[in-house]
């Protein structure tokens, strides 16, 4: 994340502190969708996602005042999203280890048919299959690196691991896919993950 977008949701994430509505309007507008793509791959379960998520910003919005300023928001919210998560789904399925409930981490694509001809449709096919083939943690970790403003520290703390070891996996994992897929298909592969 550039430096001046972290300063401006400092500025923002202030002025919520201090009781401006609007400002929290604009938190809950700009992070609210990948909210929601992020949980959405750790529990299929659309109701008790929505649930995590609206207790995740009624917890802020009443304690706001108390909370400290984080470092980046956006990790703020994804972590505090996930341990909201967990602690549902473990109410929900009777105290399931914490790694039982991320092993199910989903890293499907929904990419509208007409965008794409019937070779990429192909190709996206392939990825997928390869991508099943992943673990959970490596899904995880290539959803995040993908689809966050989140460095790899802060990727890291989300998963409990050394930055330096969230590097090499990223690396490690993108030489096993670019070796499984020719040079079309691992572009395909990239402009998943940001579309």
């Amino acid at each position: 994340m550039k430096s001046t977008e972290k300063e401006y949701w400092q500025l923002v994430w202030d002025k919520f502190r201090n009781g401006d509505r609007e400002a929290f309007q604009t938190i809950y507008n700009e992070f609210i969708d990948a909210l929601f793509s992020y949980g959405s791959r750790i529990t299929l379960d659309r109701d008790l996602l929505k649930d995590a998520i609206q207790d995740l910003f009624i917890d802020i919005y009443t304690y706001g005042a108390k909370l400290r300023q984080p470092e980046l928001l956006e990790f703020y919210l994804f972590k505090s999203l996930k341990r909201n998560l967990i602690k549902k789904l473990k109410e929900t399925q009777r105290y399931s280890p914490t790694k039982e409930i991320l092993e199910n981490f989903d890293l499907q694509f929904s990419i509208e048919q007409e965008n794409y001809s019937e070779e990429s449709e192909k190709k996206l096919k392939l990825l997928q299959e390869e991508l099943v083939k992943l673990e959970s943690s490596k899904k995880e970790l290539l959803f995040l690196k993908f689809n966050s403003g989140l460095s790899y520290e802060e990727i890291g703390q989300l998963l409990d691991m050394k930055p330096a070891t969230v590097k090499k996996q990223v690396y490690r994992l993108l030489n096993y896919i670019r070796g499984k897929l020719d040079t079309s298909s691992f572009e395909l592969f990239v402009m998943c993950f940001r579309a």
